[in-house]
């Protein structure tokens, strides 16, 4: 039997990683932050045997572009 696994990924764009400790409302709280290229995680959703057949920019002249990835795998 084969199904159709989908794939809805967002987040946000950039390099670097961050340790975040103050959450919204201002609760403590303790969390690395990690941002990422979208070609890299194109790169690594097809190493894990996904397609990736969409791809979006949020904002992209915003400090913090966002984007999302839409991928399928068959399974």
């Amino acid at each position: 039997m084969s199904f159709r696994c989908h794939l809805l990924l967002g987040f946000h764009v950039g390099d670097e990683s961050r340790l975040k400790t103050q959450g919204y409302g201002g609760h403590p709280m303790n969390v690395h932050v990690h941002r990422r290229r979208p070609d890299q995680v194109t790169a690594w959703l097809r190493d894990a045997g996904f397609t990736v057949e969409a791809q979006m920019l949020i904002d992209p002249d915003e400090s913090v572009p966002g984007a999302v990835l839409f991928a399928r795998r068959q399974s």
